[in-house]
């Protein structure tokens, strides 16, 4: 099992990360969510409990999909809209939304992040 310490560096590399690619255009923003906590940073904070009820939901809806076929567990979920979409990943206890222009390349996004 994890110490604290390690996973506790472990959650502020992937903080670090997630800062570096937020800067990048084209990316709205990201939910962190570890066991208990999280961090968020978005362009429009009054849309917080939109974009962690999409978050949310397309994490379920995906956990009982990949249920019902016999998946496995999942890793990446990514939900594309008109205009955005969403790269959702799970690791651990660690669920990482991020939310971009349907323009951007979400598998670089996730290359960065050295997670997909």
């Amino acid at each position: 099992m994890p110490s604290k310490d390690n996973s506790d560096d472990a959650i502020t590399t992937l903080r670090d990360s997630l800062q570096a690619i937020r800067s990048k255009k084209g990316i709205i923003g990201y939910i962190l969510k570890a066991a208990d906590s999280a961090s968020v940073d978005l362009n429009d904070p009054s849309k917080i409990v939109d974009y962690a009820v999409v978050s949310a939901t397309t994490l379920e809806e995906g956990e009982k999909l990949a249920k019902v076929f016999g998946l496995g567990d999942l890793n990446k979920v990514v939900l594309e809209g008109a205009r955005m979409k969403l790269l959702l990943l799970a690791r651990g206890d660690h669920r990482i939304s991020i939310f971009m222009d349907k323009t951007v390349d979400h598998e670089a996004v996730g290359k960065d992040l050295n997670l997909a």
